[in-house]
């Protein structure tokens, strides 16, 4: 094959690359959506008393920013109440996680992000925990909700590591829900805790 051809058949393929790129990228959602539910063995009232309270999130949630050396956590606002945040701040970037609504049931919240060179925080999640009487325990349903603002997130999105990630940190953080319960009933029967 002669150079001309070999350079006509490169620029044809890499221009075929781009047209999938585009159209695949058009038809691939530009949401995602992920969800994690687990009966716990305990009253609504205590897992209410745990979810709405960001400040007792470190005792059984594994949803812990981490944005490089410095990176320092403060919660402000009433427990349960609209404006509940966490508030993560590194040199480079900052988070927030805060109730946007509340309910005896219901938490739901906003993650805002960040990253420079935007000048503000700016959405890029939301999530709702909700909990429900199921027998002698507690029905917990998570869910996190976002969306892709490119093409290119929108093929990321189509392989589902961020959705996979969502969904271990819900899991592993429901499963901490029942220990952090578990650990405080039997610390509440311990004969040391009588004294």
């Amino acid at each position: 094959m002669s150079m001309p051809k070999a350079f006509k058949t490169m620029a044809l393929a890499l221009a075929g690359m781009v047209v999938v790129f585009f159209a695949v990228g058009l038809l691939l959602s530009d949401r995602w959506h992920v969800e994690t539910v687990r009966t716990i063995r305990a009253p609504m009232a205590k897992v209410a008393e745990l979810v709405q309270d960001f400040g007792k999130w470190e005792s059984w949630s594994s949803m812990k920013l981490e944005m490089g050396p410095g990176t320092q956590r403060e919660i402000s606002g009433t427990p349960g109440a609209v404006g509940h945040r966490i508030r993560w701040n590194a040199p480079h970037a900052n988070a927030v996680l805060e109730v946007v609504a509340a309910g005896p049931q219901f938490l739901q919240y906003d993650f805002l992000l960040q990253v420079p060179p935007a000048p503000q925080l700016t959405p890029s999640g939301h999530g709702t925990v909700r909990w429900e009487a199921d027998g002698e325990g507690c029905r917990v349903t998570w869910s996190d909700d976002g969306t892709w603002d490119n093409l290119a997130l929108r093929w990321v999105g189509w392989f589902g590591a961020l959705q996979e990630q969502v969904k271990q940190v819900q899991g592993t953080s429901l499963a901490g829900l029942q220990r952090a319960i578990d650990d405080a009933a039997a610390g509440a029967l311990s004969p040391d805790a009588k004294k």
